[in-house]
């Protein structure tokens, strides 16, 4: 009995082993332009789901009409005259003038002559012909587009994430990180680009939370580098310590900054918005507030964080005699608008953005001072004299002067941009603000992986720089970027 219970098993399992697994088809997107000339290669397999990608035009000639319905009936096909005749033909070879093959003929619903070959043995050359050539009256069907296997990758700015789910990238000039799923960035700016003073040049960074109010929320177009329809960027600046001329970053291969950002912090705010009617048009407004108002401070000037010269200026008004002091600029309040106009060529490859606006810039004017008695108010700082008081601290400054925008050249703003979002991304920027020319790019060492970026500033549209302004002022920073698809 047990012999039997044992041949028993071994006659299932055998019969098992040769059960046919089926096999699961795996879905498939339309054809790409490869795929539909290597399956009419052979005409005779053509069907229905390849035909909608091919030439197809519908016979609308009566004699002509007759002539197919009337060799289709001989066939024993139920079909009539007033039955749709479709006719599918090949690909126009490129650079060649001979006419392509017929592949099919479908009258009505089912009945069907494919074959290029087979068309002309059971027509005739004389009836093949004609409906080749087509000098009768037709109706063209237009073909659908064949979807390619796989979309050209588009990587738009470098310190965008995109539609990647996990980002990081950083440089000297910028930091950003997103936060999760939210499409939130925590980004970190260097300098005062939209004034053309960059890096530290300003004197200022700034932290802030970047947001999309409005997300886009097509994706496909996400992943070709199209913003958000709505971004706000809320955040605070504050006072660089480094960039003086005591530090000696890279051996001082970078010129020392001249000018300060604000003693106190400041508010910032940035929105970008695009007109969802229109498309390519939308406006940005930026601005800085300081939080403390124009009034004499009380801050530790002695740290050397604050960068300063000699001038002379009158400080005692009874006798109306110049005395030499300590000097130094402080950037205040920034405020812009401007318009643009942004598009894309050859299928989000190039992206282009012209901007135009006005700029307004405030630079304050101060001078050391000290409180002639420890722990005085602010009210009670008197200016530190050269060389008479150089021995003694400075406890604050105390303003003596604003400049703002005078002339019309001071409030202009233009900005143009281009990028080549293929799979070399680069960029290229060149802006006038603040009579200010910034020019910037950035070109892939491993595509998107890490970039290099170079930004250069000068002061034109006046004779020579400001007293808080470099002559020239030049930058260059590798930029790593840490980037997880959202496919």
């Amino acid at each position: 009995m047990r012999k039997l219970t044992l041949i028993a098993i071994a006659i299932v399992l055998i019969a098992l082993s040769f059960h046919a697994v089926p096999v699961v088809a795996q879905p498939t997107g339309p054809p790409s332009q490869q795929d539909i000339q290597k399956m009419i290669t052979d005409a005779s397999t053509t069907d229905p789901d390849i035909e909608r990608y091919l030439p197809r035009w519908k016979i609308l000639e009566a004699d002509l009409k007759v002539k197919i319905a009337t060799y289709f009936k001989l066939e024993g096909q139920q079909v009539s005259e007033s039955d749709s005749m479709v006719v599918t033909s090949a690909f126009q070879k490129p650079g060649s003038s001979d006419l392509p093959d017929l592949l099919s003929i479908r009258v009505g619903p089912s009945a069907v002559l494919s074959g290029g070959q087979t068309i002309r043995k059971n027509l005739g050359d004389g009836l093949y012909q004609q409906i080749l050539e087509r000098n009768y009256a037709h109706l063209m069907i237009e073909p659908e587009t064949p979807v390619n296997s796989k979309p050209p990758e588009r990587i738009g700015y470098v310190m965008q994430p995109g539609s990647a789910r996990q980002f990081v990238a950083a440089s000297a000039f910028r930091q950003v990180v997103l936060i999760g799923s939210t499409g939130a960035r925590l980004e970190h700016w260097i300098g005062n680009d939209e004034i053309g003073y960059h890096f530290w040049s300003s004197g200022q960074a700034k932290g802030m939370i970047t947001y999309p109010v409005i997300p886009l929320t097509d994706v496909e177009l996400r992943a070709k580098g199209v913003p958000d329809i709505l971004t706000v960027q809320l955040g605070a600046a504050y006072r660089l310590k480094i960039g003086q001329s005591s530090n000696d970053f890279l051996g001082g291969a970078i010129s020392a900054r001249k000018l300060n950002g604000s003693l106190g912090a400041k508010a910032f705010a940035h929105i970008d918005y695009r007109l969802p009617q229109v498309n390519d048009i939308g406006f940005a407004v930026n601005a800085e507030v300081p939080f403390s108002k124009l009034e004499p401070e009380l801050a530790n000037m002695n740290d050397g964080s604050v960068v300063w010269g000699i001038d002379s200026a009158k400080i005692d008004p009874p006798s109306q005699r110049f005395t030499k002091i300590k000097e130094a600029y402080f950037l205040r309040t920034v405020a812009q608008g401007m318009f643009f106009w942004e598009t894309w060529l050859n299928d989000y490859e190039h992206f282009f953005r012209i901007s135009v606006g006005a700029s307004y810039q405030e630079i304050a004017k101060g001078m050391f001072a000290r409180l002639p008695v420890p722990g005085g108010p602010a009210s009670a700082l008197v200016p530190v004299r050269i060389p008479a008081d150089t021995e003694k601290l400075a406890d604050g400054v105390i303003y003596n002067g604003l400049i703002h925008p005078t002339d019309v050249q001071d409030w202009i703003y233009a900005k143009v941009e281009y990028m080549n979002q293929s799979g070399f991304p680069f960029g290229l920027s060149a802006q006038l603000a603040n009579r200010n020319l910034l020019l910037a790019g950035y070109i892939p060492v491993i595509p998107n992986w890490l970039f290099v970026e170079a930004k250069y500033s000068t002061p034109i549209l006046r004779d020579s720089p400001a007293p808080w302004e470099q002559r020239s002022f030049f930058m260059i920073s590798p930029i790593l970027r840490f980037k997880i698809s959202g496919d």
